[in-house]
């Protein structure tokens, strides 16, 4: 999808005002933080990902930890109603 957009003075910045159909395409929405990267053939935006996946939460556990305490003692609790 091709589309124009012209560099503006915003206050002290410059800003470059993206078309909706660009946003739409994109998936982009109003206040979301992207990344840019200059590349030799232009401008490339990408969106900036702010969750994480389960694999990527998983990988920055340590299998080796100690458990904490508290889960320790909820793990060697006696079974309650019909969770027997």
């Amino acid at each position: 999808m091709d589309a124009e957009a012209t560099i503006r003075r915003q206050g002290n910045s410059i800003g470059l005002a993206l078309p909706p159909s660009i946003l739409r395409h994109m998936g982009f929405a109003v206040g979301q933080t992207v990344s840019l990267q200059a590349t030799p053939d232009g401008l490339l935006i990408k969106a900036k990902r702010t969750r994480l996946t389960a694999a990527e939460l998983n990988a920055q556990c340590d299998p080796k930890a100690p458990m904490p305490d508290d889960l320790q003692a909820w793990e060697k609790m006696p079974p309650v109603g019909s969770e027997r």
